[in-house]
């Protein structure tokens, strides 16, 4: 029984393994393979690489958009703030202290959302991109809040950083959509 068991085993093989080589034929005579099974192993090899790069970057872009709408609540309380009729620098420092602390929370998570978009070099680029732009315009604000300064001096750091943040931002968004 074991002895018939082997040559079965040892039949399936042996079909299996030609039924594998015969996909990578040579051409007679030449000992390369058929150019023609080597332009379909390229073509499968494209295909798969690119689903990997596609599903990555939508991963990291669910990422990336999800620690964005957290941080954005905190930003948008210290931006309204601003607009109140009466704010001072006393009054701003709970919801800019959040904000510096969401921009920290936020750019801490990227560094994981930027590897997850690793084979996907385009929105890498531009998540790499977006959290050295976030990084400044916490920097900024922070600079901004010890000078305390008044009037079109109050935020002197954090408009334009906020400015090229924005447009980092409008660039990942078009990209993940």
């Amino acid at each position: 029984m074991t002895r018939r068991t082997g040559l079965i085993a040892g039949a399936i093989v042996m079909a299996t393994t030609t039924a594998a080589l015969a996909g990578c034929a040579t051409v007679p005579g030449t000992g390369s393979a058929d150019s023609a099974a080597v332009s379909a192993y390229q073509s499968t090899l494209a295909a798969s690489r690119a689903e990997v790069a596609a599903t990555a970057g939508k991963s990291a872009c669910t990422a990336w958009r999800s620690g964005y709408d957290v941080r954005m609540v905190a930003t948008k309380a210290m931006n309204d703030y601003t607009k109140s009729p009466g704010s001072n620098w006393n009054g701003i420092t709970p919801t800019l202290d959040a904000n510096v602390a969401a921009v920290a929370t936020e750019s801490g998570k990227l560094s994981g959302v930027i590897t997850t978009a690793e084979p996907n070099p385009s929105i890498q680029a531009l998540i790499t991109d977006y959290r050295a732009k976030l990084d400044a315009y916490g920097s900024a604000i922070k600079v901004d809040q010890a000078a305390r300064g008044l009037g079109d001096q109050s935020w002197p750091k954090t408009a334009p950083a906020e400015i090229a943040l924005l447009a980092a931002t409008d660039a990942l968004t078009v990209t993940c959509s």
